[in-house]
């Protein structure tokens, strides 16, 4: 039997590109043209790293580029690069069932899409099965949430379910991974268990609204991680510029949310979490010069009594207006190239047909790298099948920052979420 993975790789990775979104095959095998970018990113990863041993958040960064300009591509290799170096990584598009402004849809979010590296399950599920009770790491992270429940800046379930993890049966051990990754898990509940264990004194349990149980888990969560032996938890956030079609305060929220996960809040911090954030470059121009967000969206906010976040939103902004981070830039003539080399590999692996040399296409100021691949592609396909040779046109497209009140409205909640 002939072993067609390869093939089958290839194809995938083909269909994916003349789609305009790269899967990972095509990743893997067309690689990142940006090294500096890389660099800065596994930098970011180190730092993460380092900064939860002593209570501090890495940095995040930002990536810049026009539709098409290699944003998410660029973010499907960072992927990589964190799983490899042992992160667990979220991948999570900014849409309206993650909307920037929801602290506890984004964080839902981002523990649903969560990949653990070298496992094929769910991260709760997996960090509670690597931890090992009555080990260093086990016992610091018990002592630290008995050290803030008691701070009164951690809910006291936390500690009390850490301490039952030894006593109770598996699966039970499946309710807690579900309280730590966004679920409802009762107060009574947990009383219950520990009367079962003879502790019923030894936590103060109480019921905790649902909004501080979010911050508390993005607090919690890197430091279970770290102490189930995973580096740091990497979160790339694509589509980011749909910021802009929300209401003039559902921004402000999400610019204060934004900063807090990028790490430019200083009053709540999220050590062990290291963020992408990835916007088009025409989004400054657009909210910044004609809406006019620096001036108006922080008075919004503070007339709305969120004086606190109208502070970190107008860092987020100052930081936004900047423009730094990664910029995507066109691509020059030798690294169009080199992808249309690399492209011509693979879509002879796919379909065991060798595209003809063509030329690179018309270079304009704005022409993306995903125009340039979807019509060499397209080219390809045309003289494969027909035996004919055509030019494909493209164009540009333009991003949409019309306000949308329908991109703010939450979905209707799923059957059975409840505890």
């Amino acid at each position: 039997m002939t072993d067609n993975s390869p093939t089958i790789e290839a194809r995938g990775a083909i269909e994916a590109l003349r789609a305009g979104v790269p899967n990972r095959a095509a990743i893997r095998l067309l690689g990142e043209r940006d090294g500096t970018a890389v660099n800065s990113f596994l930098d970011s990863l180190g730092r993460c790293t380092q900064g939860l041993e002593h209570g501090r958040q890495s940095e995040g960064n930002i990536v810049w580029g026009g539709f098409g300009a290699g944003k998410s591509h660029l973010l499907g290799f960072m992927r990589e690069l964190a799983l490899q170096r042992n992160f667990v990584v979220s991948v999570v598009p900014v849409s309206k069932e993650t909307p920037m402004f929801d602290p506890a849809r984004l964080f839902a979010a981002a523990i649903r899409t969560a990949e653990v590296p070298g496992a094929n399950d769910d991260v709760m599920t997996v960090a509670l099965w690597q931890l090992k009770p009555g080990t260093e790491p086990f016992d610091r992270l018990e002592a630290w949430a008995t050290e803030e429940s008691r701070a009164g800046s951690l809910s006291a379930a936390f500690a009390a379910l850490l301490w039952l993890i030894p006593h109770l049966a598996p699966e039970d051990h499946a309710r807690i991974a579900r309280f730590f990754g966004g679920g409802k898990l009762s107060a009574t509940a947990v009383k219950s268990w520990l009367r079962d264990n003879g502790a019923a004194k030894l936590f103060d349990i109480k019921p905790t609204r649902e909004a501080e149980l979010t911050g508390q888990r993005l607090r919690f969560v890197p430091r279970l991680l770290s102490s189930a032996g995973i580096a740091g938890w990497c979160v790339l956030l694509d589509e980011a510029e749909l910021i802009g079609r929300y209401s003039p305060l559902q921004r402000g929220r999400s610019y204060a949310e934004l900063a807090r996960w990028l790490g430019r809040d200083e009053t709540d911090a999220l050590p062990g979490i290291t963020t992408v954030a990835a916007f088009t470059d025409d989004f400054v121009a657009a909210m910044f010069d004609l809406r006019r967000d620096e001036e108006l969206i922080p008075e919004r906010l503070e007339q709305k009594g969120l004086t606190r976040q109208a502070v970190v939103a107008r860092r987020c902004m100052e930081e936004l207006r900047r423009m730094r981070g990664v910029r995507l830039a066109a691509p020059d003539e030798e690294a169009l190239r080199a992808a249309q080399g690399r492209i011509a590999d693979l879509y002879d692996n796919a379909y065991q047909w060798r595209p003809s040399a063509l030329a690179i296409g018309e270079r304009r100021a704005g022409k993306s790298m995903r125009q340039y691949i979807k019509s060499w592609i397209t080219e390809w396909d045309i003289e494969r099948l027909y035996g004919e040779r055509a030019t494909i046109e493209a164009g540009p497209i333009s991003t949409d920052y019309t306000e949308s009140p329908e991109l703010e409205q939450a979905p209707a909640p799923a059957e059975g979420d409840g505890e």
